[in-house]
């Protein structure tokens, strides 16, 4: 009888052990996917300007090579290069927020 309560004992323990690491593992992997969604939902927006048309309100990226309508006064003083993230704008032209300049990007230590 005694041998039968050590095995069930270490049974037991071997069973919650092995739950534990597996739930461990289960909220890192959860973790991954989520970090890699939201980084993958923050890269669909950001794009690299490769041409403004100040006069009719459009930049073109270098990820999609299609002009893009956007807010007029948000194309100046922008270059190719330059990084940009767009926020869409339900009916309206999207607006460019400057992320860093071709030159930001050129010099900085990940290149």
């Amino acid at each position: 009888m005694h041998l039968f309560r050590k095995e069930t004992a270490m049974f037991k323990r071997a069973l919650s052990t092995s739950l534990l690491v597996l739930s461990a593992a289960a909220a890192i992997s959860a973790t991954i996917v989520a970090a890699s969604g939201i980084s993958e939902r923050v890269e669909a927006y950001r794009m690299t300007v490769l041409k403004t048309d100040t006069a009719t309100g459009r930049f073109q990226c270098v990820e999609h090579l299609r002009w893009t309508p956007v807010v007029k006064a948000d194309l100046r003083g922008l270059h190719s290069g330059d990084i940009v993230r767009v926020v869409l704008q339900q009916g309206r032209p999207a607006r460019l927020v400057l992320l860093r300049t071709a030159a930001e990007e050129i010099s900085s230590p990940e290149w």
